[in-house]
């Protein structure tokens, strides 16, 4: 596995504190280089800018290491490895404190103890940089998360404009319109309940089109007036069978899930007498929901519009399921396993 260092804009953060208090150190002891040539002074400052850029990209590693380990990490576990690489960290500043002062005669001029200011010197740096590092980290992941949100209503969004450009196209009030005149002509009872169910239709596009995920039995009662327009153009040419225990109904789903589903089913297969199209849904652990059809496609396929299946996949990613559809097909069965989610 390999932990990249935080996407690393903050390198520049790191380098502009490590010169900061590189040169508050040497300002700091500047009494003492006094009569010390400007190479054992540009010396000292040097290593203690090592020490520092060094202490912030190791601890900059940790972090990552932290926020991108597979195991889960306890809190004393992550302060027990800080400890153990700070540690480290501060006897090799100790080692070269001590050599760079010993180079530049600042111990006989001391009367502090010098290995003291030494490694207080270096506690003082590195917690100053695990603060940093700390509001860094959080920063981002507080960005990451609204730009998550972002993404995740831009694609409800998108998924909503389709949805109601399917269902404003020609061919869809062509075809409403028209099974709603024989309905009429025939003095059909279903007449004002069809034009009901299809007012509840649109009714729903707007008040939902902000929800990223609704319960299934919403969903589910979004269906019911989707396909009674459907059953009442297609009648014995399509069948929808919903198998689904009541206790799963307080589950969610990503909004308009089941309807971008059937529609693709609709879409992509033939119907008619001699072919009827045959719709499922339902459960299967844990806790998914299979929709299927039987396998007859078109021979002749329709301009694909970019969203349907992969909107719904990428709708799963922003929710934190990767892995929150899968599509199967052979020669008879077309299946989409979606999951439930606990939201």
């Amino acid at each position: 596995m390999i932990f990249r260092l935080q996407k690393i804009n903050n390198w520049k953060i790191g380098i502009v504190f490590s010169v900061l208090l590189s040169a508050f150190n040497l300002l700091n002891n500047s009494q003492y280089y006094s009569e010390t040539n400007l190479l054992s002074i540009l010396l000292s400052w040097t290593a203690t800018f090592i020490f520092l850029i060094a202490s912030w990209y190791i601890i900059s590693f940790l972090f990552a290491f932290f926020e991108k380990s597979n195991k889960k990490i306890s809190n004393l576990n992550k302060i027990l490895i800080l400890i153990v690489f700070t540690s480290i960290l501060l006897g090799l500043f100790y080692i070269i404190g001590i050599y760079i002062r010993s180079e530049l005669n600042i111990m006989a001029t001391r009367k502090e103890n010098v290995s003291f200011f030494i490694v207080l010197r270096g506690v003082v740096s590195i917690f100053f940089i695990c603060i940093f590092q700390y509001a860094l980290n959080t920063n981002k992941k507080a960005q990451e998360a609204l730009l998550q949100n972002q993404k995740l209503k831009t694609e409800n969004i998108l998924a909503q404009f389709e949805i109601l450009r399917q269902q404003v196209n020609p061919h869809f009030l062509f075809n409403s319109l028209s099974t709603l005149r024989s309905m009429i002509r025939s003095s059909n009872k279903n007449s004002e309940i069809f034009v009901i169910k299809l007012s509840e239709i649109y009714r729903q596009l707007l008040l939902k089109r902000e929800k990223e995920v609704v319960s299934l039995k919403e969903e589910l009662d979004f269906i019911n007036d989707y396909m009674f327009m459907l059953l009442e153009r297609y009648d014995t040419m399509l069948t929808l069978n919903i198998d689904i225990p009541g206790h799963l109904l307080k589950l969610k789903i990503p909004t308009f899930s089941l309807q971008l589903l059937l529609e693709n089913c609709i879409k992509h297969n033939v119907i008619s007498q001699d072919r009827p199209l045959k719709i499922k849904i339902f459960f299967t652990n844990p806790e998914s929901l299979i929709i299927e059809n039987n396998f007859q496609p078109k021979l002749t396929q329709s301009e694909k519009s970019g969203f349907g299946l992969q909107n719904l996949e990428q709708r799963y990613s922003l929710l934190g399921e990767p892995d929150g559809i899968h599509v199967f097909s052979d020669e008879s069965v077309f299946r989409v396993k979606i999951k439930m989610l606990n939201v």
